[in-house]
């Protein structure tokens, strides 16, 4: 059990590691129009999209729609838990682990 235990704290958050990713992404590119470190959603949302039809290409449809359904709903729960801290700590973009 012991190993168990260590090796999911040495696991990294897939979260994080995503966040840092398109943090260093655009802190070395910039964003589409330029602007340096500045982060724009619509190109992020557009990468994810693909992502998620590439890991469900192989999946048949009713199971594609269930994990996209899956995933607005983890959306929309991530959303209200957002402004939940928002409403007591204040706004911050620091939304990591």
């Amino acid at each position: 059990m012991s190993d168990d235990a260590e090796a999911e704290d040495e696991r990294p958050c897939l979260h994080c590691l995503i966040g840092d990713l398109i943090d260093e992404f655009y802190a070395e590119y910039g964003s589409p129009t330029g602007e340096p470190e500045v982060i724009d959603a619509n190109e992020i949302m557009m990468a994810l999209a693909k992502t998620v039809a590439e890991i469900t290409y192989d999946s048949d449809a009713v199971q594609r729609q269930g994990l996209i359904e899956d995933m607005l709903r983890e959306i929309a729960k991530c959303e209200a838990e957002f402004r939940e801290r928002s409403a007591r700590e204040g706004p911050t973009s620091d939304a990591r682990h």
